[in-house]
């Protein structure tokens, strides 16, 4: 487990605890700017379980990596771009 800042640590020091694996996926899909966003909603664990695509990985991650293995996770395009 690994902990999640869901606000910028400027505003928080608190963290929630996700798994390496989701944690991962969340910083693959969204760039800090996104997450950041309140439009988007990412501020909070039931937000981030709302968006779709986010979703869609955490369930995939739940079906088809064992407890222990590792998967690799490309970077975000928002990210490349920078």
């Amino acid at each position: 487990m690994e902990g999640h800042h869901l606000q910028t640590r400027r505003e928080s020091k608190v963290t929630d605890k996700v798994c390496r694996e989701c944690h991962k996926i969340l910083h693959g899909l969204f760039s800090n700017t996104q997450l950041r966003d309140p439009r988007l909603e990412l501020d909070t664990l039931e937000g981030l379980l709302a968006n779709e695509d986010l979703l869609r990985a955490v369930t995939f991650i739940r079906e088809k990596i064992k407890p222990g293995e590792f998967m690799r996770m490309r970077e975000s395009k928002s990210r490349k771009r920078r």
